[in-house]
């Protein structure tokens, strides 16, 4: 009896601890998959909350330059006609504001191409419609990275007052 009850016993408690060890080796690996893409899924969340921030106050600040253009005429809200108008120099400072804000942020918690884009975007000298779209567009680059969708009146449709 001991000749074959040994043997088998000693058999099958072998393969219940390599089982054991499959398992737990297995069980490891799903742990790493699990913590990749909880990193991963957390920062894309992170820049999206960023990104809706920012895009919000981008399109609140342009209804105001809109609205100012619509009743002026186009190319009307320039930085000096802001800074001469009560109502648009709030607008104005609390744009220039949130937007330091976001880059502040940007710059802790985006990879730092993102940041770059971003930073760039907001360093140039050019009329707010277009500084929205760079704006617009260096958002979508950061999440989009391969991204040839340019910011323009086909892909930026807006309804007019």
């Amino acid at each position: 009896i001991l000749d074959r009850f040994l043997p088998y016993y000693f058999s099958k408690k072998g393969e219940n601890l390599a089982t054991k060890e499959d398992i737990g080796k297995i069980t490891n690996e799903i742990e790493k998959v699990n913590n990749i893409f909880r990193d991963q899924y957390d920062l894309s969340k992170t820049e999206r909350e960023f990104y809706e921030g920012m895009a919000k106050t981008i399109y609140k600040f342009l209804a105001v330059i809109k609205k100012h253009e619509n009743e002026h005429g186009t190319a009307s809200a320039t930085k000096e006609v802001l800074l001469q108008n009560p109502e648009l120099k709030d607008a104005f400072f609390e744009f220039i504001d949130t937007s330091n804000e976001f880059i502040g942020k940007s710059y802790i918690f985006l990879k730092e191409e993102s940041y770059t884009n971003l930073k760039n975007a907001l360093n140039t000298n050019t009329a707010f419609n277009e500084l929205a779209k760079n704006l617009l567009y260096a958002m979508r680059k950061s999440l989009h990275p391969e991204t040839t969708l340019e910011p323009n009146a086909d892909n930026l449709k807006e309804f007019n007052y």
